[in-house]
């Protein structure tokens, strides 16, 4: 039987994939001359973070010797771009990190190496350098806050840093973060910026708690098209606020998301006044509700949303869905029956809607109340053959 791998070993297979052929991560391909010279993999071993520059340069970091192991090693790869490798364990450091262009911080496994933000009321990984922060990665390691019960920044954070013309992010990459312990929103796109073309694979937020903030994603900017999301998990804590988490509050840009699936103390899954949003499927399954929403979508303003699928597996809600002043071109399908309550009815009309931008919900017309409408019949119902309403 064959003895299980000692940890270097292990290291190094799970980097050996993307650099065989070279002498980066030591091993048998290094030349006699440089056999003795420390190996990334040695590096990694000792608790050490990374930098790999585009011609495998490498610059390591020992994480006692500053209290800034992981801007450190950004900053060695600023001029060339490259990669920041976090090793196994917990690495802390003061932040804000704040990336360069063509960087990318890696981790083996978002359970396995910790980014941990040591410092209270500081955000975790920040966007607002004047030098446009394009084509960032982050991947595989959880974002740690300071914890449920102590006040933080936000988890990554994109703020507008004055610059003319504006410089916007763009092509940011996301493939499997883990955040945690955030007492403010864990993802907020400021007024005044726009990231745009991101793509998020695999974003999972616990014990987070945005209750005194508009949710746990926030996106302010009237700017940013072509943002996708694939899956959105969220279990937020209310020890902090005592208040119930939103999920998603959008003011602008272009979002389209997979799945969204919640639960622990989640409030109003998504709240949108402009922008566009797209949202394959919602899973509501909070545990220890604190209050119960009016709706679980919100709709208003100038903007088009589309949601394909909702499920109210557990909790209450009044309405799943409700149209406020001014809401148009926003397609709505009828939810699947769950586990969970809702209160009133399916689509609660609160306000006016636009007249210009028609709106359809494909369902019956007993599945919607209208409490605030001079029913103008923007909203056109399928299920009553396109009777309008609202």
């Amino acid at each position: 039987m064959t003895p299980p791998l000692g940890r270097r070993a292990y290291l190094a297979a799970l980097l050996a994939s993307t650099t065989a052929g070279c002498s980066l991560w030591g091993g048998e391909a290094v030349p006699t001359e440089t056999q003795a010279t420390p190996s990334a993999v040695d590096s990694l071993v000792t608790g050490r973070v990374v930098a790999v520059g585009p011609n495998f340069e490498r610059t390591t970091v020992a994480t006692d010797g500053t209290e800034t192991p992981v801007q450190d090693a950004l900053d060695a790869i600023a001029d060339s771009g490259g990669r920041v490798y976090l090793p196994p364990g917990r690495t802390r450091e003061r932040g804000p990190v704040r990336p360069h262009a063509n960087t990318g911080i890696y981790g083996f496994g978002m359970n396995v190496s910790v980014l941990e933000i040591a410092r209270s009321g500081t955000d975790g990984i920040r966007f607002d350098r004047v030098q446009r922060a394009n084509r960032v990665q982050l991947d595989g390691f959880e974002l740690r806050g300071p914890g449920p019960d102590t006040e933080s920044g936000v988890a990554i954070r994109f703020r507008d840093n004055g610059a003319d013309p504006v410089t916007d992010p763009a092509d940011f990459y996301v493939g499997r973060l883990y955040c945690w312990g955030w007492t403010n929103s864990v993802y907020r796109v400021e007024e005044g910026v726009g990231p745009f073309q991101g793509r998020h694979d695999f974003l999972r937020m616990d014990d987070c708690d945005a209750g005194d903030e508009d949710a746990l994603l926030e996106w302010r900017a009237a700017y940013g098209p072509a943002n996708w999301f694939g899956t959105v998990v969220a279990y937020p804590s209310a020890s902090w606020s005592g208040a119930d988490s939103g999920l998603l509050y959008q003011r602008g840009g272009g979002l389209s998301v997979g799945d969204i699936t919640t639960g622990a103390t989640t409030g109003r899954l998504v709240d949108i006044r402009e922008g566009r949003l797209h949202v394959g499927r919602l899973h509501y399954e909070p545990v220890d509700q604190r209050s119960v929403p009016e709706s679980l979508v919100r709709i208003g303003g100038d903007g088009a949303t589309r949601v394909t699928d909702v499920l109210v597996d557990s909790g209450s809600v009044r309405y799943v869905y409700e149209l406020a002043d001014g809401t148009g071109n926003a397609v709505l399908f009828g939810p699947r029956e769950g586990r969970g309550t809702i209160r009133e009815n399916i689509v609660a009309v609160t306000g006016q809607l636009d007249r210009t931008r028609r709106s359809w919900y494909f369902g019956r017309s007993g599945d919607v109340d209208v409490n605030g409408s001079r029913g103008t019949g923007s909203l056109r119902v399928l299920g009553a053959a396109g009777t309008g309403l609202g």
